[in-house]
């Protein structure tokens, strides 16, 4: 059972439709209310967790399934580190936004860790999705 609520982030994977948006709201939403000195060194927690629960979520239901969304939730916290503070709230949605993206798009190396067949493999397409989101972002805010 825990291993259940963590693949699914407190149910969020069971949500009828888009439920990887669902668990990447849940992450962005919990990121604007951690204060900002643990934001950092909740990552390592968060993505030992995705990696525990992606593992349990493919041997609860085979490879990759939809309902896993701890691995969404790690790759949108990445994303809303790089969130510019000036930008406000602004700035952790452009992430979101940013981070759904790259996850639904799956540009390369997002599609090529997506085809890995293992936990690590369905939390590294969303983690690689994280980090291309950083790398926009960063740009834009040295641009805008």
């Amino acid at each position: 059972f825990a291993g259940a609520a963590v693949a699914t982030t407190l149910g969020t994977g069971f949500f009828p439709f888009g439920p990887g948006t669902v668990g990447s709201l849940v992450a962005a939403v919990l990121f604007l209310f951690t204060p900002q000195g643990l934001r950092v060194p909740l990552l390592p927690v968060i993505l030992l967790l995705a990696w525990a629960g992606c593992e349990a979520g493919r041997r609860l239901w085979g490879e990759d399934p939809s309902r896993v969304t701890i691995d969404e939730v790690a790759g949108c916290w990445i994303s809303c580190l790089a969130a510019p503070s000036d930008w406000g709230l602004w700035g952790t949605a452009a992430a979101f936004l940013l981070f759904r993206v790259f996850d639904i798009a799956k540009p390369w190396p997002v599609s090529a860790l997506d085809r890995m067949k293992s936990g690590l493999g369905i939390l590294l397409d969303d983690v690689a999705a994280g980090v291309l989101s950083v790398a926009v972002l960063l740009i834009l805010d040295k641009v805008i």
